[in-house]
């Protein structure tokens, strides 16, 4: 798997517009859906700081993001540019790779099956 985590902060007039928009069914994730390879978003917001709201964006790998970038590049830009207003910050936390045989060793010894 492919995730890729963002952070907004959100002034209290634009909440509920920005839960319409990068919510697990919002203008986001239906654009990211045109992609095989896109497996959901989910929208948290922190319970000590309500102006702050994460998502992780998950893809079935790397490549199924690039492709997605390859055909919808263009309204992922211009989506960008729509919503770019409903948050006062946003920042990339990262983007990460679930398939790295580090990872599937310490999933299997935290399953146990080592």
């Amino acid at each position: 798997m492919f995730i890729r985590i963002w952070r907004f902060r959100v002034s209290t007039d634009n909440i509920d517009r920005f839960r319409q928009a990068y919510g697990p069914n919002g203008d986001w994730a239906a654009l990211f859906g045109r992609e095989i390879g896109f497996l959901g978003t989910e929208l948290l917001q922190s319970t000590t700081e309500p102006d702050s709201f994460i998502t992780i964006d998950t893809w079935d790998s790397l490549e199924a993001w690039a492709a997605f970038l390859r055909a919808w590049g263009d309204d992922y830009t211009a989506l960008d540019h729509h919503t770019q207003s409903l948050a006062a910050s946003e920042r990339e936390l990262g983007a990460f790779d679930s398939n790295s045989p580090q990872y599937q060793r310490s999933s299997e010894f935290i399953r146990g099956t080592q």
